[in-house]
């Protein structure tokens, strides 16, 4: 098979490659979003399960301040009653004060009652709310976990398509070894494995590439790397590439001629 044969293989080997990679990765992805749902509904659960548990202590809170208000209404009624069987100014006095702390407990008990009332009723409040909220959650969660699933079957079915398919480049020139190197680099490579080289620079990496081996990859006798960034590479004709090309060549022979291209060395035979 013709490089130029090989390359064009090369280059839709790498397009599938690419569309194979990308579906690799939501399928990977899909699972996260619904994982990020199910650990809200979490947070929700267990928050409820908090709200709930502040709630049913402030209605045993609640229950024990009626069972005192009412402890202290018995006892002031009490004390009142007595006041008809009292027959000294000392009895009186003492049964007196006795009514009025009673009435001033049972006054602070009353607001005590109140206050904790209005907790219970807002506990109640908010768990009514986190419950509609949990309901919610759990439907987004359910219907998530459906169309996920049914995305990753329909995803995965695609991937299994394209990996038959990518196989199938195994075959003459591509070799297996070739195959699961270039399969590497696309997959490193954000999707660029094979790349052209203008003049003398690779642009993958665009880095300047030394000329003999520039001229190997012209010659197209064999698929060469490139040394830095290990994409696959091919020489493509651009405007002004060629001139560059040939000045770098020209700057190398001047420079490995040295002083022999300007100075005649029968000059110095006379110092032999």
């Amino acid at each position: 098979m013709e490089e130029a044969e090989v390359f064009a293989k090369l280059s839709q080997l790498q397009e599938d490659l690419t569309v194979r990679f990308a579906l690799e990765d939501e399928i990977v992805k899909l699972p996260r979003d619904l994982k990020v749902k199910q650990e809200l509904l979490d947070k929700i659960n267990l928050e409820y399960i908090d709200e709930h548990a502040h709630s049913e202590a402030a209605k045993d809170d609640l229950r024990s301040l009626r069972i005192q208000y009412d402890d202290a209404v018995h006892a002031r009624e009490n004390s009142e009653k007595q006041m008809e069987l009292i027959s000294t100014q000392r009895e009186f006095e003492a049964l007196e004060k006795e009514i009025k702390d009673a009435a001033a407990k049972e006054q602070n008990l009353l607001k005590q009652l109140h206050v904790k009332e209005k907790q219970v009723h807002e506990f109640g409040d908010r768990l009514t709310e986190k419950e509609q909220l949990m309901i919610l959650q759990k439907q987004e969660v359910d219907n998530e976990a459906s169309k996920i699933e049914a995305l990753l079957s329909e995803k995965r079915n695609q991937l299994s398509k394209l990996e038959t398919k990518c196989v199938q480049y195994i075959t003459g020139d591509i070799t297996e070894d070739l195959y699961n190197k270039f399969c590497n680099i696309v997959k490193n490579k954000k999707g660029k494995g094979i790349v052209p080289i203008h003049g003398l620079v690779c642009q993958g990496c665009h880095i300047v590439l030394p000329i003999q081996f520039v001229n190997d990859v012209r010659s197209a006798k064999d698929i060469e790397f490139c040394p830095y960034c290990s994409r696959i590479l091919y020489y493509e004709e651009v405007e002004g590439a060629d001139e560059q090309f040939r000045k770098r060549i020209e700057d190398v022979e001047i420079e490995e001629g040295g002083l022999s291209d300007f100075v005649d060395s029968s000059e110095f035979d006379d110092l032999l």
